[in-house]
């Protein structure tokens, strides 16, 4: 006779439950947001360019579904054009990225070719291989491959330092997936610690914030990239995004058979579903508030600063909120989730699990 294991039970005791989603827009009114003036011009580069693509249709669904274009005019809507298509092909880039080691999960040893090859690539790309360095990259992929002309944008921008930093990032997002692949694979759920943990890496967010200097035409002062109000900042951000993620996303994760989000974790805990959201509602606020604290704090001591680093700490702190703001937007208009349909005229999500 066959036992269920954890996952397994929390997803037969969800399944047909409804989920209600009260409107989290009232939660960011105070936060800028907008979309990038270039956006449907933008949308129908990607959309030529991908039908184009010789990749699986399937593949090519989920990329029209994400609609990346739109994901970056939300997330970055100042952004110069130049710098908004070189944060769609990043986008594109990662979504590709992620895919294709997600799918090499029942291969670890192709998973963790790719995995190195990748880092190579990425950091020879961002022109910080050293002499020793000279390793070839064994990716054959062009669309893996498009990284080059990415980097190669950051690096007529980034001094050495950002690109180290950027650097950084990238590689924790690739060796954190790992983790994710573990987490896939156990039977069971996570503590909630345990979850925000590897959370904020697996999402990869560290990556893509990376190039929020870049596109928002920024420099900060390296006291301040260095400090403890900054890592505040970062991990509040890629949490909010992530908790806005888990809530949206809960259904079509469900039926891709996955459980593993913090609003399944919650409800394994309180065996209540409203509670669960309630509960991710108040962390989302708690967070919105820590953030707007530290934000504060930090351009109140403006006499540590020069004018030209307060405009850009102003304008990156304003880059991370839009990051939440247009991460809502997007999550709700696009075809990924596929919400839209299921959201009333309150504004709230109203679907059957």
């Amino acid at each position: 006779m066959h036992s269920h294991s954890e996952k397994e039970l929390v997803s037969k005791r969800l399944k047909g439950q409804k989920l209600v989603i009260p409107d989290m827009r009232p939660i960011f009114a105070h936060w800028p947001s907008g979309r990038n003036e270039n956006y449907q011009a933008m949308k129908d580069i990607v959309d030529k360019r991908l039908a184009d693509q010789s990749i699986k249709e399937e593949a090519r669904k989920a990329f029209s579904d994400m609609n990346p274009a739109l994901l970056a005019a939300a997330w970055w809507p100042t952004a110069s054009m130049k710098r908004y298509q070189v944060m769609v092909d990043l986008i594109i880039w990662f979504g590709y990225w992620d895919d294709l080691i997600e799918n090499l999960a029942p291969d670890p040893t192709a998973a963790e070719g790719l995995r190195a090859a990748t880092k190579v690539l990425v950091c020879q790309s961002l022109g910080l291989a050293g002499p020793d360095d000279g390793e070839d990259v064994t990716i054959s992929n062009p669309l893996i491959h498009g990284f080059q002309s990415i980097a190669k944008e950051i690096c007529a921008v980034y001094d050495e330092e950002q690109r180290r930093t950027l650097l950084e990032h990238f590689d924790q997002y690739i060796d954190s997936t790992r983790l994710e692949a573990e987490a896939d694979r156990s039977d069971k759920l996570p503590s909630l610690k345990r979850y925000w943990e590897v959370r904020t890496l697996t999402s990869g967010m560290g990556a893509l914030l990376g190039f929020t200097e870049f596109a928002v035409q920024a420099k900060l002062p390296t006291s301040f990239v260095r400090s403890a109000a900054y890592e505040t900042l970062w991990v509040t951000t890629i949490v909010i995004n992530s908790i806005v993620n888990d809530l949206i996303s809960f259904k079509k994760e469900m039926k891709a058979g996955s459980v593993l989000s913090s609003v399944a974790i919650l409800y394994h805990v309180v065996d209540n579903l409203d509670a669960a959201v309630q509960m991710s509602l108040a962390h989302l606020r708690i967070l919105v508030d820590e953030f707007d604290r530290t934000a504060n704090a930090v351009l109140a001591r403006s006499p540590l600063l020069g004018p030209a680093e307060i405009d850009a700490v102003s304008r990156v702190v304003d880059a991370l909120r839009m990051v939440n703001t247009g991460n809502l937007e997007w999550s709700l208009q696009s075809e990924r989730y596929g919400v839209g349909q299921f959201v009333t005229a309150a504004g709230q999500i109203e679907l059957v699990l």
